[in-house]
Parts: structure tokens; C-alpha cells; sequence
């Protein structure tokens, strides 16, 4: 992306006008409230670097207001008070598009880095840090505006339509819109081979942002769509994974959680230097975080899933072991074959046998 990109050719019709979330209890350490009077608004915040001078630029866009402001690094992450975080009566999704956040819910601190994205649901506690070049994507919706996009499905024209009601990101807010007040969010990473992850989003918010500067016929029925494309692209497994984290689950479980999901899709062959660059954590604190949970060292839990892949494709498919073996990425035969009955206590060629 660059610099132009969401930059001042775009901003040309804000105003001085107040923002549609309003804050109650402005002054309180504890318990300042967000409430918003728009079905929907769209924040984007841009910090231009680490040191306390720096400044945040925030945009603020609705159907009904465009409001755009400056704040100094200083100010913005000095704004609340340790102990002071703010809540809010709508689900807010916060989706990094460049640099990295420190995401502070409930008094726990979580780590997002470009391309993942959280959603916090009513009523819990949180707050952003910047500590970098950082560019963030903050989409409000109300419950009822959430229940009319869902509800657009239920007489779709097109069957696919429907399949977002087997997705954890509809169960967790319908049970939300149910039960108001779970001490949850969802936590969602791009899939491994989700290389576009933020370019994807950066274009379906780009165009929600020149439609709600430059309404035309039908505007109301865009804006709808794309944020149901937003909805959906976060809701599949191919693009994301997605995390239900309670909030009696720590930061390091769910990095570990983050970690295993990757390994999942990668057959545990994503290296340390991936996983460094995709977490953004170095790989002795990912050994460390995965060690705490298993007592295995990274590498040979990354391998627990290779081999896992290596016995169901020996199990369910016809290729020869040498091209399992390619498959899985082994350049030396004699590494797979030493490594697989380390871990079965028997050959691939016996393991097949006696599956067969």
C-alpha cells in the first residue's frame, strides 16, 4: 500500500463534525463507555511512527459523519490510564493492515501483527498501544445491523450464502446477541498460504470508504454487500483461523494456539524464520511458548504433525514413500525413514503393511 493510499485525495469531504460514537463517562479510570447512534462506522487510525512526537491521524466515517483528527503517539497511548480501557454497546472488529498492535483486553495484553484481526464483542474492556509504523482498521457494527446482514441470508439467492451459519464467527455473536456480556473474543490469523491476506482487505476497505465519501443509488446496498464480504472472508478456514479466546485463557496459550494452528495446515514443515516472520516473536520465545505446553523444542513439535500427515497419507493413499517423503518436503530419505520410526517405532514400509 502506498502512502496515497487512504491519504488526504480520499479525505476531502470530511468535516469538523462530532464522531457518531459518543463517549459516556469520559473522565472515569475505569469504565469510559462508547456508545454509537449510527448502524455503523468505520475508523481508520494511522501512526506514522515509534517515537513519542509521531502522530496518529484517525478517520472517522459513518452514512451520516466524516470526521478526521490528529493526535501525537504520546497522547494517543497515554489517553487512558493503565487501569482505564474503554467498552462499548456495538462489535468492533480490529483488523491491522500494516506494522503491529499491542491489543490490551481486559487487563491482558495480546500481540496483532499485519494481517490478523480480533473481534471484541459488547461490553468487554479493552484498548490499542502503537509502538511502530502502524496502520489499523477498526469496524463497528451494531447488534442490529449484524442481525440484518445474517438475516440476508436467510432467502439468499445463492445456496453458498447460508454457509456462514456454520461459521464460529456467526456462533460467537449470535450467542452474543443471546447472552450479552461472554467474557470472549475471536482471535483470527491468516491462513498459511493466505499470502494476499491484507491486500484483500485493504481493497474491500478501500471501497467501503469511497462509497460512504461519495454515495451514490444504490450505496446503501454496497456498503451492505462488502461488509458481508468482510465477514465472510475472515469466516473461512482457507483464508483464516479463527480463535474463540476466553478471557481465563492466557497470551501465551494463545500464542501456542496460534502456533499449533499453523503447524496444522503447514504438516509442521513451516521453519522457525516463518513462523518468526508470520508471529512476529522470535524463535527462542516460540520454543520456550511451545515447550511450556508440550516439553517438546519447536522443531520436533513442528514434526509431531509431519509424521502425523506422513502416516494417513501412507495409510490412505497409493504414492510410493519416496514421494511421501518429497511431499513432506525430505530431501534424505534416510532422515524421513529415522525420523518416522522415532515417532511409530516402525518403518514407513511396516507402518503401510500393516495398515493395509
Amino acid at each position: 500500500m502506498t502512502e496515497n493510499r487512504f491519504g488526504l485525495d480520499m479525505l476531502s469531504a470530511l468535516d469538523s463534525r462530532d464522531s457518531s460514537i459518543k463517549v459516556q463517562n469520559g473522565e472515569s479510570d475505569f469504565s469510559r463507555f462508547y456508545h454509537m447512534d449510527v448502524p455503523f462506522q468505520l475508523t481508520l487510525e494511522y501512526c506514522n511512527g515509534p517515537d513519542p512526537k509521531d502522530y496518529v491521524n484517525i478517520v472517522t466515517l459513518s452514512a451520516t459523519k466524516a470526521v478526521m483528527y490528529q493526535e501525537s503517539l504520546l497522547q494517543k497511548n497515554n489517553s487512558y490510564t493503565k487501569n482505564a480501557p474503554h467498552f462499548h454497546d456495538f462489535f468492533e472488529f480490529v483488523f491491522v493492515l500494516e506494522g503491529n498492535i499491542i491489543q490490551k483486553i481486559e487487563g491482558k495484553e495480546y500481540h496483532y501483527t499485519a494481517g490478523s484481526c480480533c473481534l471484541i464483542n459488547r461490553n468487554l474492556r479493552h484498548m490499542e498501544y502503537y509502538h511502530e509504523k502502524s496502520r489499523v482498521l477498526f469496524i463497528g457494527l451494531s447488534p442490529d445491523m449484524i442481525t440484518e446482514l445474517f438475516d440476508s441470508a436467510q432467502n439468499p439467492l445463492f445456496p453458498n450464502e447460508k454457509e456462514i451459519y456454520d461459521s464460529r464467527l456467526y456462533h460467537f455473536i449470535s450467542n452474543d446477541l443471546k447472552e450479552p456480556g461472554i467474557r470472549a473474543y475471536l482471535d483470527f490469523i491468516p491462513a498459511y498460504q493466505n499470502h494476499l491476506h491484507a491486500a484483500h482487505l485493504h481493497t474491500v476497505a478501500e471501497k467501503m470508504i469511497h462509497t460512504l465519501l461519495h454515495p451514490e443509488f444504490g450505496a446503501s446496498h454496497q456498503i451492505k454487500g462488502l461488509l458481508c464480504t468482510f465477514l465472510s472472508y475472515l469466516s473461512l478456514p482457507k483464508y483464516y483461523h479463527c480463535t474463540n479466546v476466553r478471557l481465563d485463557t492466557n497470551s501465551d496459550f494463545l500464542l501456542f494456539s496460534r502456533i499449533t494452528r499453523l503447524f496444522e495446515e503447514s504438516d509442521g514443515r513451516m521453519s522457525r524464520t516463518e513462523l518468526e516472520q508470520c508471529l512476529h516473536y522470535s524463535g527462542d520465545y516460540l520454543n520456550r511458548i511451545v515447550n511450556k505446553f508440550t516439553d517438546m523444542c519447536l522443531y520436533d513439535y513442528g514434526m509431531s504433525f509431519c509424521m502425523k500427515k506422513a502416516a494417513l497419507l501412507l495409510t490412505e493413499s497409493d504414492d510410493s514413500i519416496s514421494a511421501i517423503a518429497a511431499a513432506l518436503k525430505f530431501t534424505n530419505r534416510t532422515h524421513f525413514y529415522s525420523l518416522f520410526k522415532e515417532a511409530y517405532g516402525v518403518t514407513p514400509k511396516e507402518y503401510r503393511r500393516s495398515r493395509s
